[in-house]
């Protein structure tokens, strides 16, 4: 009876071996041939306007504590609309809730801003022993307006919107513009253009609007009636943190912040 009991247990214990279960990070060893590294991302200020600063801190450990770099890259990005004026007359496209007209550009796009290295010892600056893992924080500094494809204001930013975007600006304008605005863009407009009363021009005609929606250009808007233009928008990074192995294993984690401007 001891003889089979000891059988059995001694089958038991080689059936539990044989059904262990490997650890997601043992079988990702044995498929790369390397662990992935464990990361977090936290951000000191995680709604920052526009220009502000934010420390981005990565923590990071390995098994075998083999860490070979932690990168930092970021890819910056807008949408945005116009505020136009001339003389008597603004127009303002953009609103964040519901805006009038959109226009996106990727200014910086997966550019890496900062590397610490395990290179000459440099990660090891900061190594944390209690934790025993590696915490690295690193200011952001580059949430900041940049010229893409558009300029900020000016002429330029009118010469190079989209031609849906400037067909809008157009039909805002015709609903706003008044008589001087208008006959300093269309000084030889006829009075079919305007409502007259009492002989005097007083406002913009139905015939008017068509008009300018379909004879006003940029160049002619920027030397006969622009005032100023400039961008309103939102702008949006999106922050990646990557960890690499000596293995090349790697862990990747990514956050965005976002402002109105």
């Amino acid at each position: 009876m001891k003889r089979y009991i000891m059988f059995l247990m001694a089958g038991l214990s080689l059936f539990s071996a044989s059904c262990k279960k490997n650890s997601s990070m043992d079988l990702l060893g044995k498929q790369s041939g390397g662990y992935n590294p464990q990361l977090s991302v936290s951000l000191s200020n995680k709604t920052p306007l526009v220009g502000e600063v934010t420390v981005v801190t990565a923590t990071t450990s390995q098994r075998k504590d083999k860490i070979a770099k932690v990168e930092f890259s970021h890819t910056l990005s807008e949408r945005f609309g116009v505020e136009l004026s001339l003389a008597n007359t603004v127009i303002k496209t953009w609103d964040a809730e519901k805006p009038i007209m959109v226009v996106r550009d990727t200014m910086v796009r997966d550019v890496v801003w900062k590397t610490i290295s395990s290179t000459n010892n440099e990660l090891d600056n900061y190594f944390v022993t209690l934790s025993n893992n590696y915490v690295v924080p690193v200011t952001y500094d580059r949430f900041i307006q940049t010229d893409g494809k558009y300029p900020s204001n000016g002429p330029e930013l009118l010469r190079k919107l989209p031609n849906e975007a400037f067909e809008i600006v157009k039909s805002q304008l015709t609903f706003v513009i008044g008589v001087a605005d208008y006959v300093k863009l269309f000084p030889t407009a006829p009075d079919a253009n305007f409502v007259i009363t009492g002989g005097v021009k007083t406002a913009v005609s139905a015939i008017g609007k068509t008009y300018l929606r379909d004879n006003l250009t940029r160049e002619l808007l920027i030397s006969n009636g622009l005032k100023e233009i400039k961008k309103h928008g939102a702008l949006t990074a999106l922050i990646i943190v990557k960890v690499t192995t000596a293995d090349a294993a790697q862990t990747t984690i990514s956050n965005s912040i976002e402002s109105i401007y």
